[in-house]
């Protein structure tokens, strides 16, 4: 048989990929190594005590939006990523709106806060905990974004993976809000913005490693 013949019959077995499937395979794996997250969370540090109270105020949900609009934006560019030859594009402008809003807000902030209490809205109460506990929870996240790649073919594997990293970084940001007091944007754009930016560059390093096919 032929090489074209060959292509032939294995074009003819090949089954059709059904739509947005590495979209479905990548929001499991999100999802799985979200609750591996929450319960190293849980294990660990544990929900902070006032939660009920404190999910009566604007500053607790702002965490929230913050993270789970980055895991969106992370989505859409790891799903870009994730395809041969896959470029950031458009979906890069989306990833970097959230952190610009939390930086205006931050300064705002700032800028209205007496000069004497600037330091503790910057630093809070847990500054040396949060970056490195985001870092952690992230790790089952990524390694499951890494299975999901399996079924992909990233071609731009640094990229990738450091997509994937800023990704499973938003992510472990939204568990940590769990246990987080902290309720300052400024807090929020210097701590948990260097954790989630930590991540996406150990996935940078390891990407090329761990996402070759």
């Amino acid at each position: 048989m032929g090489t074209d013949d060959l292509i032939a019959v294995l074009g003819m077995q090949a089954a059709p990929v059904p739509r947005h499937a590495a979209v479905r395979r990548l929001c499991l794996a999100l999802v799985v190594g979200g609750v591996v997250a929450l319960g190293l969370l849980l294990a660990t540090l544990g929900v902070r005590p006032d939660i009920a109270a404190a999910s009566a105020t604007a500053p607790f949900w702002m965490k929230w939006m913050f993270t789970l609009s980055l895991v969106a934006a992370g989505i859409a560019v790891v799903g870009r990523l994730g395809q041969p030859d896959g470029r950031i594009g458009w979906t890069g402008a989306v990833l970097a709106t959230p952190f610009a809003i939390v930086a205006m807000m931050a300064v705002g902030e700032l800028m209205l806060a007496p000069e004497q209490l600037r330091k503790g809205l910057i630093l809070g109460q847990t500054a040396p905990r949060c970056a490195v506990s985001i870092l952690v929870l992230s790790a089952p996240v990524f390694a499951a974004c890494v299975w999901a790649f399996r079924r992909q073919a990233p071609t731009r594997l640094r990229r990738a993976g450091a997509a994937a990293g800023v990704l499973s970084g938003a992510l472990g940001a939204a568990v940590y809000a769990f246990s987080c007091p902290e309720s300052s944007a400024a807090f929020m754009i210097t701590w948990y913005t260097g954790g989630i930016l930590a991540a996406g560059v150990l996935g940078g390093l390891v990407g090329p490693r761990l996402l070759r096919w």
